[in-house]
């Protein structure tokens, strides 16, 4: 196996990532990412769905094994949230999926039925509170726990969550073992 396929497997075994997400984590240019990954697919290492405009990678499961992990979808346009969500979450029984804007994390909902989602309210495209109402319209999504994590601390966000049908609200700065927590909390709950 040639280090570059080895550097990309490493960087996909986080979970699932876009070709955007993938090449921010190694040293290669996109290009090369892709001619590599798609080697790794003609090998059946790595396969991708496309979600939108974007291809979504994952490392293919040996025939025969499956492994139920919680689902945990992370929107947040501050890739440092993520990163220290992904990082306070165990690996063996998380799959944290990202999603960096509100219209990514509705597709990223549909397309990957999480478990629970984590949702900042200020982000491009659509904010969480548009994300909320959309997911509360679908007798498919109505359901999902949703904790916002969010900068804004007023009392009037917090109610308009509330109104909305959010779980549970959480205030940044946070701690990570508070939020694994009320993740926890909110999924033996439902």
């Amino acid at each position: 196996m040639h280090w570059r396929e080895k550097e990309l497997l490493d960087v996909v075994k986080k979970g699932k990532l876009t070709t955007s997400e993938i090449v921010s984590g190694v040293n290669m240019s996109k290009v090369t990412a892709l001619k590599y990954l798609e080697g790794l697919r003609k090998k059946n290492m790595v396969d991708y769905e496309e979600i939108g405009p974007s291809k979504v990678w994952f490392l293919k499961k040996e025939k025969g094994k499956t492994e139920k992990k919680i689902k945990v979808l992370v929107a947040d346009d501050d890739r440092n949230v993520i990163n220290i969500i992904r990082d306070s979450l165990e690996p063996g029984l998380y799959e944290v999926l990202e999603a960096v804007n509100g219209k990514e994390a509705l597709g990223m909902v549909f397309a990957e039925s999480p478990d629970i989602l984590v949702l900042d309210i200020m982000m491009p495209d659509m904010d969480g509170y548009n994300v909320c109402e959309k997911l509360k319209e679908q007798d498919s999504t109505k359901k999902i726990p949703i904790i916002i994590l969010s900068a804004k601390t007023g009392v009037e966000d917090k109610l308009k969550a509330m109104e909305l049908g959010i779980d549970d609200y959480m205030v940044k700065p946070f701690d990570p073992r508070e939020l694994k927590a009320r993740i926890k909390m909110r999924l033996e709950r439902t």
